[in-house]
């Protein structure tokens, strides 16, 4: 079954138009696929700045970007951030991956 999606119109200034046209030729890649990327790169990016600042933990920046708390993880690492665990969720990983 085809994955559900949902449509969002965006507007763009003259300049962010030529700045996304620009990349485009660059990667070559369709509009609707760049603008997709720009979003999941920019969402990314406020999540673990969000984290790094102490306002979310690990387990809801990995919640909120839909991946796996390893996945998260090594997006720390790949980042150069420091990993911030706290008691729960050392507990809660640690019994999600070998029980009680």
């Amino acid at each position: 079954m085809a994955q559900k999606t949902t449509i969002v119109t965006l507007r763009l200034s003259p300049r962010e138009a030529r700045r996304v046209s620009a990349v485009q030729e660059l990667t070559r890649l369709d509009k609707a696929t760049l603008l997709r990327d720009f979003i999941e790169d920019g969402l990314r990016r406020r999540v673990l700045d969000s984290y790094r600042e102490g306002q979310i933990t690990v387990q809801r920046a990995a919640d909120i970007l839909d991946i796996s708390l390893r996945e998260f993880l090594s997006l720390l690492e790949k980042n150069r951030l420091v990993i911030n665990w706290d008691s729960a969720v050392i507990r809660d990983y640690m019994t999600k991956q070998y029980g009680e």
